[in-house]
């Protein structure tokens, strides 16, 4: 009787399974979800052309990534980690109050939560700051001599800004943390304007809390904090701009917040309002300089600006800067933009500059 039991219950599973398939085929359209995932998912021909090695573990992902109703799963699961216990499925994601999100410690990421708590373990060595401070005065004069003026514009993570919604269990130690200490000694060191939004920010975050300045599932600010952080850019230039609660935003449509589609809280969390600032194109003055912005994702969300107050200006992502730019700078203007989680890659591409 066992063993006739067993053989049933196999025969079953085996049935639910296979129905499975064949009810999620037949009502594809109607089940099937986009995918909000950051990665390939495992197809057929990958498996298909695996080495017997991985024969196995490409199998297996296949299956998983493409199960039926795995997307509704996924959600289920998700949300019932985030509604019960306060929780993530992504290592990357750390839920904080009020449906805030947090980026946590990443495998790319130079230890956002260290930093956020200020832990003089991700701090700088005198060293270090000393060779970067001589790199930027070496790019910043040979931009000048090439015509090309440079501001550096560090650009702050959202955790500190809206600290009120971070978790307990992450506390402040030093209010100094790696990136104030790097802008002030930067600050002392060069003759370069060095943009440091954080005072600004964080002030009207707290003046005007229903006013965000960040999304509060995504990584980056919104349309009005980019603004923000784009005058201190424009103040440093010398150009006019307007105190920040002097600008005028209205709804723009929605979006969803990219740490809501990796922790698989797109369904659980509502979408994030998209803002625009009206008028803007005829706030101000335009001006006939070239601007060249090389930055990370940050520095995307302020170019519609630039584009408002300059007579021409690209974008380059920060993996493509080629330290020939310093001979041949192609612009007037040259913004170099880093969020405060990519000052390794600042340090990396200062290396270029060091004196001989």
């Amino acid at each position: 009787m066992k063993k006739l039991a067993q053989a049933v219950f196999a025969v079953l599973f085996c049935a639910v399974l296979g129905l499975s398939f064949a009810v999620f085929n037949i009502f594809s359209k109607q089940l099937s979800m986009d995918s909000h995932e950051n990665r390939l998912m495992t197809g057929l021909p990958q498996v298909l052309q695996s080495p017997l090695s991985e024969l196995p573990r490409n199998l297996d992902n296949f299956f998983v990534d493409n199960s039926p109703f795995r997307y509704q799963f996924v959600l289920l699961d998700a949300g019932l980690d985030y509604r019960l216990f306060g929780t993530s499925q992504s290592d990357q994601v750390l839920p904080g109050k009020d449906g805030w999100l947090f980026y946590k410690d990443g495998p790319t990421a130079a230890q956002p939560m260290a930093n956020y708590q200020g832990l003089t373990a991700v701090n700088d060595s005198p060293e270090t700051l000393a060779k970067a401070s001589a790199a930027l005065q070496i790019l910043h004069d040979d931009l000048a001599e090439n015509g090309c003026q440079l501001v550096l514009d560090l650009t702050p993570s959202k955790d500190r800004i809206y600290r009120e919604y971070m978790p307990a269990g992450y506390p402040i130690v030093n209010e100094q943390n790696r990136t104030d200490l790097m802008v002030e000694y930067l600050r002392l060191h060069t003759t370069v304007p060095v943009v440091w939004q954080y005072e600004t920010l964080r002030s009207q975050a707290r003046l005007y809390p229903e006013r965000l300045l960040y999304y509060k599932t995504d990584t980056h600010w919104n349309e009005l904090g980019a603004l923000i952080g784009l005058d201190g850019v424009l103040e440093a230039l010398g150009l006019p701009t307007l105190a920040p609660e002097e600008y005028t935003v209205t709804s723009d449509g929605t979006t969803t917040g990219d740490m809501a589609n990796v922790a698989a809280l797109y369904a659980v969390l509502p979408e994030e309002v998209r803002y625009t600032v009206p008028g803007y194109e005829t706030l101000f003055p335009r001006d006939e300089r070239v601007v060249r912005v090389i930055g990370d994702s940050f520095s995307e969300a302020y170019m519609p600006y630039l584009e408002d107050r300059f007579a021409s200006c690209w974008r380059e992502h920060i993996d493509t800067f080629d330290p020939a730019i310093a001979e041949a700078p192609a612009c007037d203007i040259l913004i170099l933009e880093f969020n405060e989680r990519s000052l390794d890659t600042m340090l990396r591409i200062l290396e270029n500059f060091h004196p001989e």
